[in-house]
C-alpha cells in the first residue's frame, strides 16, 4: 500500500518507534493507520480533530475513540510549516453495518442536519449544534452521539475550524455497540505550547541537517 504522506518528516517518523516496526493498515484523506501486533496507531495532519478527540477521550467520553497513548505533535508537517503530524495509539473500532436499522436512521438524520453538505463552518456549526441538542432529547438511542456532535461543533467553532460530519466518520465499538465519532474535524492547524514547539524545531533542525549535502 502506498503512503498517503510524502517528504522528509514522514520519512523521519517511519524510521523511529513506534512506526518503524508497524505496517500500514489504512488511510483517509489526511490520516494514516498503522498496526503493530495488537496495537493501532493513528497518524494525522488534522491537528484540531486530534485535539478534540484527545480532550474528550481524557474526559471519558465513550463516543470518541479511546486514546491509549497520546504522542501529541511528533514532527513538522511536510505540507505546511505551521502544521504538524499528530500521533496516538487508539483502540480498534469497526465500520458501521449499512444494513442496520440504527445506521440507516443515523445516515438519514445526518443528511437532514447538514442538508447533505457534510463540511460546515462558523454559524452553520452553531445551528448544527443547537439542532443536535434538541434531537438528543427525542432520540434516546442516539443521545450520546448527538451530544458529542454538539460538543464537537462547539470545539470546532472555538478554534475556527471546519467540521466534517458524515456517516463515514462514525464507527462502532465492538462489544458495547457504542457509536463513536472518529474523525470529525478536518482542519490541520492546532496551536501547540512552547515545549512542543521547541521539540518541533529540534526535529526540523535535525531533519534539515540530515538532508544537507555532505562534502
Amino acid at each position: 500500500m502506498n503512503h498517503l504522506f510524502e517528504g522528509p518528516y514522514i520519512d523521519y517518523l517511519l524510521s523511529r518507534s513506534p512506526l518503524s516496526t508497524a505496517e500500514v493498515f489504512g488511510y483517509g484523506s489526511s490520516t494514516m493507520l498503522f498496526s503493530s501486533e495488537d496495537r493501532l496507531y493513528r497518524l494525522t495532519r488534522q491537528g484540531c480533530g486530534h485535539g478534540f478527540v484527545a480532550r474528550e477521550s481524557a474526559l471519558g467520553n465513550p463516543h470518541v475513540p479511546r486514546i491509549i497513548k497520546d504522542f501529541g505533535p511528533v514532527a513538522p508537517s511536510d505540507e505546511d510549516k505551521e502544521d504538524f503530524y499528530w500521533l496516538a495509539q487508539v483502540e480498534w473500532l469497526q465500520d458501521l453495518d449499512p444494513t442496520d436499522v440504527v445506521t440507516q436512521k443515523l445516515s438519514a438524520l445526518l443528511i437532514e442536519l447538514t442538508d447533505d453538505e457534510p463540511q460546515i463552518y462558523g454559524e452553520e456549526l452553531e445551528h448544527f449544534a443547537a439542532c443536535c441538542i434538541e434531537l438528543a432529547n427525542e432520540e434516546p438511542e442516539l443521545r450520546g452521539l448527538l451530544t458529542t456532535l454538539a460538543t464537537m461543533a462547539a470545539f470546532a467553532t472555538e478554534h475556527q475550524a471546519e467540521a466534517d460530519i458524515k456517516l463515514d466518520n462514525i464507527m462502532l465499538r465492538p462489544g458495547t455497540n457504542e457509536l463513536v465519532l472518529a474523525d470529525p474535524i478536518c482542519d490541520t492547524y492546532f496551536e501547540i505550547d512552547g515545549a512542543q514547539r521547541e521539540r518541533m524545531e529540534q526535529i526540523r533542525a535535525y531533519v534539515l541537517d540530515e538532508m544537507a549535502p555532505r562534502t
